[in-house]
């Protein structure tokens, strides 16, 4: 009797835990479920990225699932320890093979985060330039002008200089000109103000600037500098060059050859 009466009483008190243990995890989604909907809202108030919003819920999501597990598993009086051990060691392996990956991780995590350029930007990065496509965890998409995708590690393209091309309102046009020494330099410089003058796309403040870039070999180079509204920066630099060219062809100013003068003795 004895041996029954303790065989019943594990019972019992193993269907309690079971019991106690299926409620603690309802419960716990539950609570998983709550905690979830809370940190999306508070994240859906702040300035970052939505990319990031996914990789930090997917994260506390897991988290938690974890903490629910071990919760659960000491309801049933299962000892955690060594689950807790292995999991740790699991970890560590895993960081230790996908290095790499967890590296780009990082530094998605911190592109996101710093936002040196967003989705729709034209930026310069490790030798390639194109529109941001998107910005992943792990890697950066880029667009390029003749369409092609470039897919970048995100640990390359944070080690590597980034020039963002359309992070302002508006951008300078810099286009050099060059001219016959003959040629009358003062009426050259006024013959390039009035072609940005009347462009459509010139912005009178910051003023237009034109002045004497070099001295070469075969002509003088005048430079300039023009603002225009950032969206408006290749088509105006192409239409300054067309516009000045026909300019010049009017006014009687010669844009030379490369020419050699050789002296016989």
């Amino acid at each position: 009797m004895g041996f029954i009466d303790n065989i019943t009483g594990k019972i019992q008190d193993y269907s309690g835990s079971i019991i106690l243990a299926l409620v603690v995890l309802v419960a716990g989604l539950i609570i998983v479920k709550i905690c979830m909907k809370i940190a999306g809202k508070a994240l859906g108030k702040t300035r970052l990225d939505p990319s990031i919003h996914k990789f930090i819920l997917s994260v506390l999501k897991y988290a938690l699932y974890v903490v629910l597990l071990v919760i659960v598993l000491s309801c049933l009086k299962i000892p955690t320890a060594p689950l807790v051990t292995v999991l740790g060691a699991i970890g560590a392996a895993a960081a230790l093979a996908l290095q790499g990956s967890l590296s780009n991780v990082a530094a998605g995590f911190l592109i996101l985060v710093n936002q040196p350029f967003k989705r729709g930007d034209f930026v310069d990065t490790n030798g390639y330039s194109g529109i941001v496509d998107a910005i992943d965890i792990t890697s950066t998409t880029l667009q390029t002008v003749d369409n092609r995708t470039v897919i970048l590690p995100n640990s390359s393209v944070l080690n590597s200089a980034i020039v963002n091309n359309t992070s302002e309102r508006i951008r300078r046009i810099d286009v050099s000109f060059g001219i016959a020494y003959s040629a009358d330099i003062a009426r050259a410089k006024e013959v390039i103000t009035e072609v940005c003058h009347k462009n459509r796309y010139v912005l009178d403040k910051p003023e237009v600037f034109v002045g004497v870039g070099d001295h070469g070999d075969s002509a003088v180079t005048l430079d300039l500098w023009a603002w225009v509204d950032t969206p408006n920066y290749l088509t105006a630099k192409y239409e300054l060059k067309e516009q000045v060219k026909l300019a010049f062809d009017e006014n009687g100013i010669e844009i030379p050859f490369p020419q050699v003068d050789v002296h016989m003795k």
